[in-house]
């Protein structure tokens, strides 16, 4: 899914065809810097797909794009899926240094699915823009073991008829929960390993247990540099949150406590597929045409106040040192219409979880997500653990005095503990 993303494309486009994706389909939605037309000229060369998104009325990009992409005869017929995002690099670690390689020992393992965990790289103290290579920009990144940056994408075999997409894993479908199929999925982490069963219901990010990049890692561009950050505050972006690109954001994201270069062993391929792209006339007049219109912006941004005053407070909140670094959740659009809805779809018939009113149940950095076992008047007042929070708990209570059935839960941290890195 991309919107006003041309600067980037062709390397992000070169990358993943590198590392061995063989059928890229790109969703867009309201671009205005050619991105649309690099796409589908690279359909016209039979190098990629490229499809509208078309959204309805009150509907939101990335959601309107997964419900095309289910219909999609591209998807169904695709041996193996991934959905990601113009700022996520799949980096392939496994010794093959290819996706064929990493997927034929998942297969031997009689897997149908890999989970990758993300990996944050932040600016690298990189102000200005540049349109050298993303990958090579910027090699600092949070530490392996920073639990705010496990969020996944799930590469996997996939069905239409049992698996709905999602951001970051499919899930099953309800009508094929509870008639054995469950039991034909296995998905490995990524260091290949067996992932635990509660992960074929529910989840989005891995825990200490499952986190693993010894085959593949997604690595997550998410600022890149100032300058490139100050532009794509102003052009919103596909989440369609008005609040994203701020100064709490760009401490959560850019961090750069280590060196991480493995992504680099790619390099050299994508380099030369780069290079016979831009061969192609046509995609080399719309490339150097969207670099030339983010330097143009840049130079009416330059001069500005507000420009000065992003840029400082910016680099300001680049100084904040991971230990004192959170993720805070948005205010739901409508309280009042956040509700519960009963999942009932591994077994527990109590198992519940936080639905805000836009429908999401999940998603770092942005939304809360409570899974509690009980939901029965005798549920509160107790104090129940959070899977997702190891250390933290949360506490059911009744909206009112009247209602004995517990509406809205009140977390409470635990003490911060030491980082273990």
């Amino acid at each position: 899914m991309m919107k006003d993303e041309a600067p980037f494309l062709l390397e992000w486009f070169a990358h993943h065809l590198s590392v061995g994706f063989t059928d890229i389909l790109v969703y867009t939605n309201d671009c205005t810097d050619g991105t649309v037309e690099m796409l589908e000229r690279l359909e016209e060369l039979g190098l990629g797909h490229h499809r509208p998104n078309v959204i309805k009325p009150g509907g939101k990009p990335q959601p309107s794009a997964l419900s095309h992409a289910q219909e999609e005869l591209l998807v169904a017929d695709a041996d193996w899926v991934m959905v990601f995002d113009a700022d996520e690099f799949l980096s392939v670690n496994h010794p093959s240094g290819h996706l064929d390689g990493m997927l034929d020992d998942a297969v031997a393992q009689g897997a149908n699915g890999i989970v990758v965990t993300w990996r944050i790289f932040g600016s690298g103290g990189v102000v200005d823009w540049s349109d050298a290579p993303v990958t090579e920009q910027y090699t600092r990144a949070a530490p392996p073991l920073w639990h705010m940056g496990w969020g996944v994408k799930t590469l996997f075999k996939f069905d239409p008829d049992y698996w709905k997409l999602g951001i970051h894993r499919p899930s099953i479908k309800n009508k094929h929960l509870k008639d054995g199929f469950p039991d034909t999925v296995l998905w490995l982490n990524g260091s290949g390993q067996k992932m635990e069963d509660y992960f074929k219901f529910r989840g989005w990010r891995s825990i200490r247990r499952t986190v693993g990049f010894d085959w593949a890692q997604m690595n997550h561009y998410a600022v890149k540099s100032v300058e490139s950050y100050a532009i794509r505050r102003l052009r919103g972006n596909v989440n369609n949150k008005a609040d994203k690109y701020n100064a709490d954001y760009w401490a959560l994201q850019d961090r750069n406590e280590v060196s991480d270069t493995r992504i680099l062993r790619h390099a050299a391929r994508r380099a030369e597929i780069m290079a016979g792209l831009l061969q192609d006339p046509v995609l080399r007049e719309l490339h150097v045409a969207a670099l030339a219109r983010v330097e143009a912006r840049l130079v009416e941004l330059r001069g500005s106040k507000a420009y000065a005053e992003l840029r400082a407070g910016l680099i300001e909140a680049g100084k904040v040192p991971i230990t004192k670094v959170e993720a805070k959740p948005p205010k739901a659009r409508d309280p009042a219409k956040t509700a519960l809805v009963d999942l009932d779809q591994d077994g527990d018939p109590d198992l519940i979880v936080g639905k805000y009113a836009d429908g999401s149940v999940s998603g770092f950095a942005g939304r809360w997500r409570l899974v509690l076992p009980s939901y029965s008047s005798s549920g509160i007042g107790k104090q129940v653990q959070a899977p997702y929070w190891p250390h933290s708990t949360f506490t059911c209570a009744p909206e009112g005095k009247k209602s004995p059935m517990p509406s809205r839960f009140q977390r409470r941290r635990s003490p911060r503990r030491n980082p273990p890195w």
